[in-house]
């Protein structure tokens, strides 16, 4: 399934889901003029040995910015854009950016302290993509959109055809895909409990944030309520 667009307008123009997307990007670029040298990989990439020691702990923000080929970015970033600009209208800016920074270290935390108790002989690989942090931006988006629309791309044998899904069907199926990937393949090279990390973080900071929306709409509510007793 891979999704094309959802049908969820937003009020505000996703200023900083535009930036990210360029950010990451212009890196990209940068990588390719560079030859992706495994030099940049060991020297900005997220090494959970290293991480786990207290050092080098620049490389979880610098990760997050890197790729390792052409489809690694394409798909982040289709998620991102797709998924992005509804939690930034939601967030705001400033908060969003938060919201997209603060994830993307918790998975790469996430990921390095798995590696490191469970898989030694992993640990000094470096870990490299926004997959962390566009997962936060995903369990975000399933706590406020649940019902959303997603236009999806299914190949059926040799037909394609777009059908729309429910957030909620959506984006659980694709977390449950997560984790069952990282079980039944743990050595797949694919850092599925930096997504697994970033989704649940992402979606435990969207609580409070959806709390207090609910509350301020039921103010408002009763406000009106209050107004239209008053004129009576």
């Amino acid at each position: 399934m891979f999704p094309l667009y959802d049908q969820n307008p937003t009020k505000t123009r996703p200023y900083v889901t535009w930036m990210l997307v360029a950010a990451n990007v212009a890196v990209f670029l940068l990588q390719l003029s560079r030859g992706f040298a495994d030099a940049d990989f060991l020297e900005y990439g997220a090494i959970p040995g290293y991480l786990m020691h207290g050092e080098r702990l620049y490389t979880l923000f610098t990760s997050m910015f890197m790729h390792g080929g052409l489809w690694h970015i394409i798909g982040n970033m289709l998620f991102l854009f797709i998924f992005g600009d509804n939690v930034e209208d939601r967030f705001g800016h400033i908060k969003f950016l938060i919201l997209y920074l603060m994830v993307g270290v918790i998975s790469g935390l996430a990921h390095a302290w798995i590696t490191f108790q469970f898989d030694p002989s992993a640990a000094w690989i470096p870990a490299v993509g926004a997959s962390g942090a566009v997962s936060g931006v995903l369990g975000a988006y399933l706590l406020f959109f649940p019902g959303a629309n997603i236009v999806t791309l299914v190949f059926l044998f040799y037909i394609a055809t777009t059908v729309k899904i429910k957030a909620i069907f959506y984006l659980g199926f694709w977390f449950l895909l997560q984790f069952s990937s990282v079980i039944l393949n743990p050595n797949s090279g694919v850092a599925y409990w930096a997504h697994i990390g970033g989704f649940a973080a992402g979606l435990l900071v969207a609580v409070p944030f959806k709390m207090t929306g609910q509350k301020k709409t039921q103010e408002r509510a009763r406000f009106s309520t209050e107004d239209y007793i008053l004129q009576e």
